[in-house]
């Protein structure tokens, strides 16, 4: 490169310069989910009086089991997509009363979006 005019090399370099930042934006992103998907779905399918078997039939066993209250279990889920910074977060605590599933809180829309910036 060294026997080529000042000009030319100056071409060069902004040349890879713009090359670069052109396929810097091309970054693939995964996206990331974390614990247990739930639907609106599954959540209608439960019921209070439903034995712990039952429930763990449509959830899946639960994220949280709290080993000082085994009457509680926490399920939480949280997907973020790619470059985006929006988190869809969705959450179902169940409570029961000995075997059988005695009441639902659950945090779940259709547009859950938080925005992490």
């Amino acid at each position: 490169m060294t026997h080529l005019p000042n000009f030319q090399r100056l071409i060069i370099f902004f040349g890879l310069v713009v090359s670069l930042g052109v396929t810097g934006g091309c970054v693939y992103r995964q996206d990331i989910q974390q614990g247990n998907e739930i639907t609106s779905e599954m959540v209608e399918q439960i019921r209070p009086g439903m034995s712990r078997r039952e429930v763990i039939r449509v959830l899946g066993y639960p994220l949280i089991n709290d080993p000082f209250n085994r009457d509680r279990w926490d399920y939480y889920y949280s997907l973020k997509r790619g470059k985006s910074k929006e988190v869809t977060s969705q959450s179902a605590t169940l409570y029961f009363d000995g075997d059988n599933l005695e009441s639902i809180d659950s945090r779940l829309t259709e547009d859950n979006t938080e925005d992490n910036s």
